[in-house]
């Protein structure tokens, strides 16, 4: 499209997300009272890439079984991510952690009614995550932040055949199917 009077100069404004470390912009979500459901599709993962997608990626692969992963923006940003969180799961349930360093934290704190895993990691152009193991079809609350802020905008869940991210945290995750 060109306008009348100009040069045949055209100037495109391209908008471009600064590279800000895992920040977003805007203010902080919501923290929610009562923790929304949703549902996260058994079998589905999500693509991302490694250093370039900063996030939280959700995965149930069906017969109790649950993937946590994510990774920061480092390539783009040159800063790392202070990935940190709680998955509350079903008492009885086990979690172990998934590509973690040694300066990485995951503790399972088991009781009567429920077991909580709580992660505290630094990631940058890696992937850090935690896998657990609970009853088949058991939902689990997750409650994620990133460099200490809840950037709901980061988390992804597979959900009817798209990616969705929720409103607020802690969020309940109830599998489609064992």
């Amino acid at each position: 499209m060109s306008h009348t009077g100009m040069t045949g100069l055209r100037i495109v404004a391209i908008v471009v997300p600064l590279a800000t470390g895992c920040f977003t912009s805007g203010g902080p979500p919501p923290v929610c009272t009562t923790p929304p459901q949703y549902t996260i599709d058994t079998g589905a993962s999500l693509s991302y890439g490694v250093g370039v997608d900063a996030g939280y990626y959700a995965a149930y692969r069906g017969s109790g079984q649950w993937h946590f992963e994510w990774t920061c923006d480092t390539k783009l940003s040159a800063e790392g991510c202070n990935f940190t969180g709680t998955i509350t799961m079903p008492a009885g349930a086990t979690a172990t952690g998934f590509m973690l360093e040694s300066d990485d934290v995951l503790g399972v704190t088991p009781g009567a009614d429920d077991t909580v895993a709580q992660f505290d990691t630094i990631t940058t152009t890696g992937i850090d995550g935690v896998d657990l193991t609970t009853t088949a079809g058991a939902a689990v609350t997750i409650d994620f932040q990133v460099n200490g802020l809840y950037q709901n905008d980061l988390v992804f869940v597979p959900s009817d055949g798209e990616a969705i991210t929720p409103a607020c945290m802690p969020a309940t995750l109830t599998p489609s199917a064992p």
